[in-house]
């Protein structure tokens, strides 16, 4: 029952997101869902790309469990992004992302983190201006969407507990998971992968092949094109931009890779998506 119930709010998730809204899942007890905990939102994909404020971005998430109560809150992230969370309960919460409502706070943080990373003030206030939701949503609407999927979340954590880990590998590959998904942007191999989990290559291959059914590379180069078409479809960044965010260091051969997968140009995809 576990792994049919991680399956279906795998594939309850996609079709929220598929339906135009943000949803990511953050805390503890979401085993299989790991690939749910980062928010892929242009915006937040601009800001990562510098290392240190992506650290703040998980600090700040982690002031949120704070705010724990029965009610969906709204509130702005430390980068000036918006967003609603509904807690499954006092370690896991579900965000609903991507909204610019106060434009005045959003700048000042906007400018703020501009000044204390590398990151450029005209190309946020750029994506936040054409990426983010400038009006809210129905909330109550919003709640019939998101409880379900608190619902679910909560009887995954039942199921899952009293399961031994050191069976289960869940926690290694856990581990490896999590460092790909915050490091897949960037040139990393299967060593940079098994010394930051303390861990074999052949451990990492291993696991990656029983828990995923692919290599590691296969996934690595899936992510990243996922993530090219999330920001092509959803932003006007430059081409060349969203190859390098996604972890494509030779941005000549982003578009042979991305038509290979996707049967598509970049520019015809976005073209095919997003009318731009």
């Amino acid at each position: 029952m576990k792994d049919k119930l991680i399956y279906d709010i795998n594939q309850y998730i996609a079709y929220l997101n598929n339906s135009g809204l943000f949803v990511t899942v953050h805390g503890k007890g979401i085993s299989g869902l790991l690939e749910h905990n980062i928010h892929r939102h242009p915006f937040c994909s601009l800001v990562k790309t510098d290392r240190n404020a992506w650290d703040k971005c998980i600090q700040s998430q982690q002031k949120v469990f704070k705010q724990y109560g029965p009610d969906c809150l709204f509130g702005m992230c430390h980068a000036g992004m918006e967003e609603y969370v509904f807690f499954v309960n006092e370690k896991t919460f579900v965000s609903v992302s991507g909204y610019g409502i106060s434009k005045n706070k959003a700048t000042e943080r906007i400018n703020r983190l501009s000044q204390e990373f590398f990151l450029n003030k005209s190309e946020l206030l750029h994506i936040y201006e054409t990426t983010l939701k400038h009006q809210t949503e129905d909330t109550e609407a919003l709640n019939t969407l998101i409880k379900p999927l608190c619902y679910m979340l909560s009887l995954l954590q039942i199921l899952l507990t009293g399961i031994p880990e050191t069976e289960t590998k869940n926690a290694v590959f856990n581990s490896l998971l999590a460092y790909v998904q915050h490091n897949f942007m960037n040139d990393i191999t299967i060593w940079d992968i098994a010394h930051a989990c303390v861990c074999s290559e052949s451990t990492v291959s291993h696991l990656f092949r029983q828990y995923m059914g692919k290599s590691v590379k296969k996934y690595i180069a899936e992510l990243r094109i996922s993530q090219a078409k999330k920001l092509l479809s959803t932003s006007d960044l430059p081409i060349g931009t969203v190859a390098q965010m996604c972890g494509f260091s030779n941005i000549g051969y982003f578009p042979t890779a991305f038509k290979k997968a996707v049967g598509a140009s970049p520019t015809d995809y976005r073209t095919q998506t997003s009318g731009r």
